[in-house]
């Protein structure tokens, strides 16, 4: 199987559009992610829902998980309060530069290798032309790796 033969076809939001309620879209319909797209309609990155979870938590936090453990409830429901009116372009940083391209003529393994590689849960399927194709999610690539092992072990 190629990279065009498994791709999707994931929901997109703006740069401008406000962060918490991109975060609720996620969370309500249960996507493995989504993908962003600027002005004029052209995609700028994909985002995983772990890219979310991580973007969710303050830089310092990244800097110094052991701080994690000082927070209480109190202060650990109010982290999301700081995004909101926030727009996603305000948030995204380094995400975007981590995002993997594939040809639509790639290979399952070489999609697998481009997320391993890359620690990215999706992968962007481009076109001849440098337009978006859709996207491989992992979710989307791991039923299909175990979908051929089924068929070949009967």
């Amino acid at each position: 199987m190629r990279a065009a033969d498994v791709m999707e076809t994931l929901p997109s939001v703006r740069l401008d559009d406000e962060f918490l309620s991109v975060l609720r879209m996620v969370s309500q319909h249960g996507w493995p992610g989504l993908v962003v797209v600027d002005e004029h309609d052209r995609v700028v990155m994909c985002l995983s829902s772990v890219d979310l979870v991580r973007l969710v938590l303050p830089r310092y936090l990244h800097d110094g998980p052991g701080l994690a453990r000082v927070f209480d409830e109190e202060h650990a429901d109010r982290i999301c309060a700081v995004l909101v009116d926030t727009p996603v372009r305000a948030v995204v940083g380094e995400v975007a530069k981590r995002v993997p391209v594939a040809r639509p003529q790639a290979t399952v393994v070489e999609l697998a290798e481009l997320m391993a590689r890359r620690n990215c849960s999706l992968v962007l399927v481009e076109g001849d032309d440098g337009g978006t194709l859709g996207v491989v999610s992992a979710n989307r690539l791991l039923g299909v790796v175990a979908a051929a092992t089924e068929d070949r072990s009967r």
